[in-house]
């Protein structure tokens, strides 16, 4: 959730307060220009004031409150999410409480990758089995596995080696062999809608996964890793996930620490972030290491990754260029503008002006990013490219900005019932004994976090003595204007 004005302002007055209080004392620099985050909460009083020290405890806050489980679920889900057609509804809403309840406790991300690659039990009860029900051959989750859990596409090893790359038609299927074991019993899969149940366990034996060109039974072995080791009769998946998640795994911490890392920035340090090649380089192998070796030195904690992040000097970087950094897209010599999910701009667009969405199958009051099926209708969402798991996962959303979202801002007519609503914002700002200053400024913090500059407010303002106009209806211009600006729709 956006913050509300009051937070705004009693954020930058902390601000203000703490630059004014420690000129000469060692000052963080340029990062102190601060812009309040998407969800807002009260900074702990107790802390020492310092310069940054308001950003670090609003980190802090936001780290701890309720949307942050909402928002990291929604990150995995696009990874994770299997497709309700295929595997039932009532499995996609297991699993995605399965995910929010993870990110709620903070669970160390070793252990959640754990449970997902050990995965047993019902489908309609056990989270992680759902995977096991959507991506039915062991060559499917090999597929997702090696790009969520590994950052590396051995998908274009299934098929054939190409020369240039390393990874081969061995290294795919002995990879696959992890799951040969995994059997199933129940209700199996009935598209196009298929609701039963199905269980899922670990039984030595069966055919194993075959070599497709050689016809060999192939032996459990991870990439770039050893034979699995197990007693016999063992479950093999045991040891890919002893072997994955080491602290000295070459793959697992820097993957997940670039995926968050691109979460924040953009893009990875290496992107596409799930295709970690020598063909395809990190552009600061150094940091990236660094990351990933105190991620894991700190229990996986992802709430600690997220910080380091957060209070790093790069990440505090403006986004307006200068000519030296103009041209850059990669390097992360300033901050790159990224357009917001579409459940967070929706969330955004009911926040500020004051009237909530109804979606169907969930409570009243609740948010689009607690939705958990693509099925629930939303035309905004829909437009700002809300993955569909029909298409398969794992996947990293679209990001572009498209004709569609920019004519459905402008046009949108559930946007514009929201600007007229009677108990909205716009209408109870034109009711109010505010001037058309306040009324402006208000919008303005609401909206973008920050007062409007000398010029902006002075052709805001304009708009309440233009011809015809009505307090309400410069309310609600001005208000639209705000809501189709770059400034908005993006973070920046």
């Amino acid at each position: 959730m956006l913050p509300t004005p009051e937070e705004v302002r009693d954020f930058l007055a902390e601000c203000m307060r703490a630059r004014s209080g420690s000129e000469g004392v060692g000052e963080r620099g340029s990062e102190d220009k601060a812009e309040p985050a998407a969800v807002s909460h009260s900074p702990t009083p107790s802390l020492p004031r310092s310069p940054g020290a308001a950003r670090d405890r609003l980190i802090d806050s936001l780290l701890s409150c309720p949307e942050y489980a909402d928002y990291w679920a929604n990150k995995w889900a696009d990874l994770l999410r299997p497709n309700p057609d295929r595997v039932g509804v009532k499995s996609v809403f297991v699993f995605d409480q399965w995910l929010r309840e993870s990110f709620r406790q903070n669970k160390p991300y070793d252990q959640f990758a754990r449970e997902i690659l050990l995965a047993e039990g019902s489908n309609h009860r056990d989270g992680p089995a759902v995977v096991y029900r959507d991506r039915r051959e062991p060559a499917d989750l090999t597929t997702m596995f090696s790009q969520v859990f590994l950052g590396t596409r051995l998908e274009c090893a299934r098929c054939h080696h190409h020369p240039n790359e390393k990874w081969s038609q061995d290294d795919f299927y002995q990879f696959a062999a992890f799951f040969g074991t995994v059997k199933q019993k129940g209700a199996g899969v009935s598209p196009p809608i298929s609701g039963g149940v199905e269980t899922f366990y670990f039984a030595p034996g069966g055919k194993g996964v075959k070599h497709p060109v050689t016809g060999e039974t192939m032996s459990p072995r991870p990439p770039d890793g050893p034979l699995a080791p197990g007693a016999e009769g063992a479950d093999p998946r045991r040891a890919l996930a002893d072997w994955l998640t080491t602290p000295d795994n070459p793959f697992f911490a820097r993957a997940v620490a670039n995926r968050v890392w691109s979460v924040f920035f953009g893009r990875g340090l290496v992107e596409p972030v799930d295709d970690f090649r020598t063909s395809n380089p990190c552009v600061n192998p150094p940091l990236l290491n660094a990351l990933a070796d105190d991620f894991a030195r700190h229990g996986y904690d992802l709430k600690h990754l997220m910080r380091t992040i957060l209070e790093s000097r790069l990440y505090q970087l403006s986004s307006t260029p200068n000519e030296s950094n103009l041209a850059d897209t990669r390097n992360f010599s300033r901050a790159y503008r990224r357009r917001l999910p579409a459940e967070v701009l929706l969330d955004a667009v009911n926040a500020v002006t004051g009237v909530a969405d109804t979606f169907a199958g969930m409570p009243a009051g609740s948010h689009a990013t607690q939705a958990w099926t693509y099925k629930i209708e939303s035309q905004l969402m829909d437009a700002f490219n809300r993955p569909n798991p029909s298409s398969d996962p794992p996947c990293e959303r679209d990001r572009q900005l498209s004709v569609v979202q920019s004519l459905h801002l402008m046009n949108s007519r559930a946007l514009q019932s929201k600007l007229s609503h009677k108990t909205g914002r716009a209408r109870q700002l034109a009711d109010s004994a505010k001037s058309p200053e306040e009324i402006v400024t208000e919008l303005y913090l609401v909206t973008l976090s920050r007062p409007p500059a000398e010029e902006e407010l002075k052709l805001a303002v304009a708009a309440f003595t233009a011809e015809k106009a009505t307090r309400q209806t410069a309310t609600e211009d001005v208000f639209w204007a705000l809501l189709n600006s770059a400034e908005f729709v993006f973070n920046h």
